[in-house]
């Protein structure tokens, strides 16, 4: 039996428990520890739910860079935060094996990957969405948009700008707050470029099934290569196709020209222009990834996956 830490009835219930997952609440962190302590020695396995590089020292500048966050002092105080957990716990729970690869090393402890997942809700909303999928114009869609990621978006804004300023029915659609160039400024103006708040996760979907093509522009770097692949599983199940960096998940997700396309910097004009002359082939290429990402993103091979990992701890 697996309880969560927000859990309030935790204490009464221990003798039922036998794997504590615990997660990043760094500010709750002496509760934590307490709560690791009084679990431990009471037997049970305690793991520690982690899905990002933000646990050594010495990935400290990369990280900083990489989100564009300046303030070395909070990300020495949250790594800090995140390490005196990861010392007391038995094992990890991580969404990839480049980033559990990392926490072993680290800290000398096992680790098992239950990748990032798709719930019924996600399921549910994306099946009414496919149904209602149109196929005028080119619409290319950016669904990461934060001042986070601006270094991610360099990546294939030039290619982008060349992209829109060739066609004239073509579109991208920016979900999120970003800062922009004055170039992409210039579009925006255009009406080239349109841009939306954030929304919900369940809404983010409809806006995804709306646009061809689903772009997922990334640095490549270790912090990246620890991300999950979702951004591609999220599009695949309304069948949007997605061009992706090569990253860790991204490669071992997406097999080139078959349920999606990876791109190099100076790779994406030429990616987007196939998938605008063959609307077909990126139907064809949207299904074969729908199917991909519910066999291993949902259903029961992913259930064999959040199995074997807690079968492991709970020997």
């Amino acid at each position: 039996m697996v309880f969560c830490l927000k859990n309030k009835i935790l204490r009464t219930d221990f003798k039922n428990i036998d794997v504590l997952v615990v997660s990043r609440q760094t500010e709750k962190g002496c509760k934590i520890l307490n709560l690791i302590k009084y679990a431990q020695k009471n037997g049970i396995k305690v793991l520690f739910d982690i899905d990002d590089l933000v646990f050594d020292y010495d990935d400290l500048f990369l990280v900083s860079d990489t989100v564009g966050e300046k303030n070395l002092l909070y990300w020495l105080g949250y790594i800090w935060g995140i390490r005196r957990i990861a010392k007391k716990v038995d094992g990890f729970l991580t969404t990839n094996d480049f980033l559990g690869e990392k926490l072993k090393r680290s800290f000398n402890k096992p680790y098992k990957v239950i990748k990032n997942s798709l719930n019924q809700g996600q399921i549910k909303v994306s099946e009414k969405y496919v149904k209602n999928k149109t196929h005028d114009g080119f619409r290319i869609g950016y669904f990461s948009g934060s001042p986070t990621h601006v270094k991610d978006f360099k990546v294939v804004e030039l290619d982008l700008i060349r992209f829109l300023n060739a066609h004239n029915n073509a579109v991208l659609r920016v979900v999120g707050d970003m800062d922009f160039s004055l170039e992409m400024k210039k579009l925006i103006k255009l009406g080239k470029v349109q841009v939306e708040g954030k929304v919900d996760y369940l809404e983010l979907q409809r806006l995804i099934s709306e646009v061809d093509v689903n772009i997922a522009p990334l640095v490549i770097n270790d912090f990246t290569n620890c991300k999950s692949e979702l951004k591609f599983f999220e599009a695949a199940i309304v069948e949007t196709t997605t061009i992706a960096s090569p990253t860790y998940t991204f490669k071992n997700a997406i097999t080139d020209g078959k349920n999606g396309f990876l791109a190099q910097p100076g790779e994406w004009y030429d990616k987007l222009e196939y998938l605008y002359k063959h609307p077909k082939e990126n139907q064809k290429i949207a299904k074969v990834a729908k199917e991909y990402a519910l066999k291993h993103y949902y259903g029961k091979e992913f259930l064999r996956e959040v199995e074997e990992a807690y079968d492991f701890f709970a020997k």
